[in-house]
């Protein structure tokens, strides 16, 4: 008997440590999503990783990242970092340090950051950290990092920085069922794509996916929706800064839809390939392989080449419409977008016409267009 309740008694007290260390975690995984969010990075909260070359035939996960974010970058393309928190207490910093760099080579990411709850003794540990572009920073540490290397570490104010609401958009399959392979998509799906054509293509289609199931009269489908299209623009952001890269501006409709064809599929010959395929096997009208509403898609990559390294700064104000959305009910006046809209004008107009072209590509209710695009106008105004 004795033996029987030490056995709970320990259990008990295990239970208890996971869920303090889950708290604390919280905590972390909060200061590295505001200081992502301070930068004006697109930010993610945590994020599956599966080995998609796997041969078991189903998406188990191999690992995961707590916090990750998206870096515009001064050529147009947005570089990955990492987040992690850890407590360590069975590890030592430069082992979590290596585990993070490793994945950092495994998904192409320029810049991880961990954040432990304890203070790092061994220097070696931060100096070999750092030789690796991993920053190795206790909490102490980190706050001097954030305000010393972004002033608006102490007062950005975000509907993203909301933990209860990436609960509550996380948890939506819970109460619409039918909504689970999209949220799932958002959460882990899109960050295992590793090349921007596929997820150009793979997010629109998700999007067309979730039109029956998305109901304008709740907030959380209209949410969603707005986060799939932040998705979306970050595939064609990089879409566009290869055109530039590459033609800078077509001089002509039929010129840039060729390139676009090139790009998107990469190279003419894998295009026809493919194309000849569906041509065999299509079951719609549509003529060829190119995605839907073509000559919008074509007009709107046009006006992005226009300035074409903003498009990059679209996600974050299309992400943080989407949480403002969700805690909407708080009664808190949000003023993050416009701060955003006010710095990137471009961007923010880009924003509007990547909305209307991907409700007018998935033929989605009207209503998810003009809740959006009305709310895009407010921060312009």
């Amino acid at each position: 008997m004795y033996h029987f309740l030490r056995n709970i008694k320990s259990k008990w007290i295990i239970y208890f440590w996971e869920v303090l260390n889950i708290i604390k975690d919280r905590h972390q995984k909060l200061m590295l999503l505001k200081y992502f969010v301070a930068n004006n990075w697109f930010p993610h909260m945590e994020a599956e990783i599966y080995c998609t070359d796997g041969l078991s035939g189903s998406n188990a996960p191999i690992t995961d990242i707590d916090v990750l974010a998206l870096m515009p970058s001064n050529y147009g393309k947005m570089k990955l970092v990492l987040g992690d928190c850890k407590t360590l207490k069975s590890q030592s910093p430069i082992s979590r340090a290596f585990w993070l760099n490793g994945l950092m080579n495994w998904l192409d990411a320029e810049k991880g950051f961990i954040l432990l709850n304890k203070d790092i003794k061994q220097d070696d540990h931060k100096l070999a950290s750092a030789r690796i572009n991993v920053s190795l920073l206790s909490e102490k540490d980190f706050e001097v990092y954030a305000n010393s290397t972004n002033p608006n570490y102490k007062i950005v104010k975000s509907a993203i920085l909301s933990l209860e609401a990436w609960d509550e958009y996380l948890a939506i399959p819970k109460r619409f069922v039918h909504l689970k392979p999209f949220v799932d998509f958002v959460k882990n799906g899109f960050w295992n794509i590793p090349d921007y054509r596929v997820q150009l293509r793979h997010t629109l289609l998700k999007i067309r996916e979730a039109k029956p199931e998305l109901n304008p009269e709740h907030k959380l489908h209209i949410a969603l929706f707005a986060d799939l299209i932040a998705l979306f623009s970050v595939a064609l952001s990089h879409t566009v800064a290869e055109i530039f890269n590459q033609y800078l501006l077509p001089d002509s409709k039929e010129k840039l839809s060729d390139d676009l064809k090139i790009v998107i599929w990469g190279g003419i010959e894998n295009y026809n390939y493919y194309n000849s395929l569906y041509t065999y096997v299509k079951t719609s009208n549509d003529s060829d392989l190119r995605l839907p509403e073509w000559d919008a898609f074509v007009q709107l990559t046009r006006q992005c080449l226009e300035q074409p390294f903003s498009v990059s700064h679209v996600p974050i104000i299309m992400r943080e419409i989407a949480f403002e959305l969700i805690n909407s009910n708080n009664g808190q006046e949000w003023t993050y977008s416009k701060q955003l809209a006010k710095n990137n004008m471009q961007a923010a107009k880009f924003a509007l016409l990547i909305t209307e072209y991907v409700c007018k590509a998935t033929k989605i209710s009207p209503e998810f267009k003009e809740v959006l695009v009305n709310r895009l106008l407010s921060i312009q105004a």
